[in-house]
């Protein structure tokens, strides 16, 4: 089946660089690259670009290993291709990986022999085209460089267990905290509210990197009005989640925030707005359990008919995360 690619519809693009190493807020390359949703529902599709921008002639051709995770049962599929130096490769998530509609991904860069090596020199992207009508959107990965006190080219399976440890000593730790500088107020909710005259949608993708496939996680938000009053709530899921502000909490509803101490001129377009942050609380399995797990996420906004993606901003780093252990015990390894 060919699936057709609209640029003309591209939406805005965000960077983030996760750690301590970016310069100048620009994101840097890395040896990990973690792109948070792929869609190949209703005749969707994402366009996966990684790039080895090495242009070391003396340099070895490297592998580098897409890791897909299904959504439904955190189930991996993976693929391993050769990047030469200054090699750039583009995949269809829907040719590549076939049998699953959605879910997230990451590549990382391997030796011949099919090892995880520090390889500093991988950048990338990614380009959803959007099935039923939907605009198409463009984001960039998370990135992680490999363990500081790593040379270039050393292996960075550490503890020789096959996940790759968000540690900072494998690969750079993930955030302690992930802040979403702006959402604007969605429609509907448990109150029937106004109607507004544009049309404001908002997922949220959220990734648990701490205990694995069978960890349900416990995320805590703040959610800010634009007057600065703070309100909280909590969100339960298992690995990898997309799911609508309201699905959340009524706080995101624009009724419930116009009924708040709000600034009445900061409104857009009509809509109230704000701002939210995101902590780990604790993942569970049946077997285990890891306080403060790691989150990561990517906002989704439809905001009058057009599509936009938003990584978040970091704060803090902590040393739990993992990619991806898949039993009920989860990796206390390095």
């Amino acid at each position: 089946m060919h699936r057709s690619f609209s640029l003309a519809a591209l939406a805005g693009a965000a960077f983030l660089a996760v750690g301590a190493s970016a310069h100048a807020g620009v994101a840097q390359p890395g040896s990990l690259l973690l792109f948070p949703c792929y869609d190949n529902a209703r005749g969707s599709d994402t366009l996966i670009t990684v790039t080895n921008e090495s242009a070391d002639p003396q340099a070895t051709n490297i592998k580098v290993e897409y890791v897909y995770v299904n959504a439904y049962g955190c189930l991996e599929t993976n693929r391993t291709r050769t990047l030469t130096p200054n090699d750039t490769l583009t995949v269809s998530t829907y040719l590549d990986n076939p049998n699953a509609q959605r879910g997230y991904l990451w590549v990382f860069a391997k030796d011949l022999l099919g090892r995880a090596i520090k390889h500093d020199h991988l950048i990338g992207t990614a380009h959803v085209a959007g099935g039923g009508g939907e605009d198409d959107l463009e984001y960039a990965p998370f990135v992680f460089k490999a363990g500081a006190a790593l040379a270039a080219g050393a292996l960075t399976d550490l503890d020789s267990d096959g996940i790759r440890d968000l540690n900072g000593n494998e690969y750079e730790p993930a955030p302690e905290e992930i802040l979403f500088p702006r959402f604007l107020g969605q429609e509907g909710g448990g109150n029937a509210g106004k109607e507004l005259s544009n049309s404001n949608v908002s997922t949220l993708v959220l990734i648990n990197l701490t205990g694995g496939a069978q960890f349900d996680a416990i995320v805590d938000f703040l959610v800010y009005n634009d007057n600065e009053e703070v309100f909280s709530a909590q969100y339960q899921f298992r690995c990898w989640k997309k799911v609508n502000l309201l699905q959340i909490s009524n706080v995101f509803a624009d009724w419930f925030l116009a009924t708040t101490n709000h600034a009445a001129n900061e409104s857009i377009d009509g809509s109230e707005s704000g701002w939210f942050r995101i902590d780990g609380n604790v993942a569970n399995s049946s077997a285990a359990s890891f306080q403060d797990p790691a989150v990561l996420g990517a906002l989704i906004e439809r905001i009058d008919g057009s599509n936009s993606a938003v990584l978040p901003f970091a704060v803090g780093t902590q040393n739990n995360g993992d990619l991806l252990p898949l039993g009920v015990l989860g990796d206390n390894g390095l």
